[in-house]
């Protein structure tokens, strides 16, 4: 939902989980986080009891579409995937990327498929919505130099530098299993928005990563190649 304390739209999320309400705004300029101890309900305690206790997810719990196509079946698709320089990292192989049909969104999954974001081709107000799990991020590419930054469009343009993997975080939060997820990389960038300086500052020193940081007023799903490497030099 849009957040309420600084209006970023569709920034904002709210999650009930092992008798806990978490809130949290993943606009970087916005520093809006908290939880709340509820109790839990009587199924929650049985579910505590056995054993099964719900680990809280970023990713929604919206199922992953059944029927998809090949991008290649739906001209406003490919069009959008060329717009946000998207279409060669899908070409390479480096993302599965589909056409849900229902949904009329565009699907970039994660590296094993378990979740997705899908971008509306429709002029709505929820442009990005989320399916599975993807608390991991999601990486493109094969390079051993991984670049973390916002969207998926961004992490793909990344891709189109051969020894750089983009992994979109899909907000402006590091969490326990993207840290572990970039343990294999031999270096590590985070690039940010130019406002979001202190918050790119306490995102590094919150997971301990050896990690360089850039900040741009570029969006970097539009830049070439030759404009990316020149950003993260």
């Amino acid at each position: 939902m849009d957040c309420p304390f600084c209006g970023g739209k569709n920034k904002f999320t709210i999650d009930k989980f092992d008798g806990k309400l978490v809130w949290n705004c993943y606009r970087a300029s916005c520093t809006v986080r908290g939880s709340l101890v509820e109790g839990r309900s009587v199924a929650s305690v049985k579910k505590y009891l056995s054993g099964d206790s719900s680990a809280r997810r970023r990713a929604s719990y919206r199922a992953i579409p059944e029927i998809t196509t090949k991008i290649e079946n739906v001209p406003a698709a490919i069009d959008y995937l060329k717009s946000v320089n998207s279409m060669a990292a899908y070409e390479r192989g480096d993302i599965n990327i589909r056409y849900a049909v229902k949904e009329n969104r565009v699907l970039f999954y994660n590296q094993d498929n378990s979740g997705a974001v899908g971008r509306s081709l429709r002029p709505i107000k929820t442009k990005w919505w989320t399916y599975g799990d993807v608390t991991g991020g999601i990486h493109v590419g094969q390079g051993d130099h991984a670049v973390m930054v916002e969207d998926v469009p961004s992490a793909c343009a990344i891709s189109n530098v051969s020894y750089l993997t983009g992994v979109a975080l899909l907000g402006t939060n590091i969490n326990k299993d993207i840290t572990k997820s970039l343990k294999k990389f031999n270096k590590v960038t985070l690039i940010l928005d130019n406002d979001a300086s202190a918050k790119a500052l306490m995102l590094i020193r919150k997971v301990g990563m050896n990690c360089c940081v850039r900040l741009t007023q570029h969006d970097l799903k539009h830049l070439s190649s030759d404009e990316i490497v020149n950003l993260i030099m």
